[in-house]
């Protein structure tokens, strides 16, 4: 059966996609951003469990008729997956994406350029 994808990629030269410049930008890229953003998420994740844990009296404090600051906080875990989510996206959209492209068209290159000399 024929595959038109399969035509298109079908000489990627997947070593030199993995050794470009291009391809490792894009991996220390999105290291960059990925741990940094990993890190502070799970500290305050972490540090709301502690003081969940550690500070019952501070987190059953009353901020409005009911509403505690335990539950405040809790409520500031889905805003920051919102935020970082979103700024996630941005960022692929932005650098990740262009830097993806030139990968993919120096593998594209470097494949097409084996299969002339093979």
């Amino acid at each position: 059966m024929h595959d038109p994808s399969r035509e298109h990629h079908g000489h990627i030269d997947w070593k030199a996609a993995e050794e470009s410049p291009e391809f490792r930008e894009l991996i220390a890229a999105r290291r960059r951003f990925v741990v940094p953003a990993t890190v502070f998420f799970l500290s305050w994740y972490i540090g709301f469990i502690l003081l969940a844990g550690y500070a019952e009296d501070f987190m059953g404090s009353s901020v409005y008729e009911g509403l505690t600051v335990g539950y405040c906080l809790a409520l500031t875990q889905f805003a920051m997956v919102a935020v970082l989510g979103l700024m996630y996206l941005r960022r692929a959209n932005n650098v990740y994406d262009p830097l993806a492209a030139k990968a993919a068209q120096v593998a594209l290159d470097a494949g097409r350029d084996r299969g002339v000399r093979s």
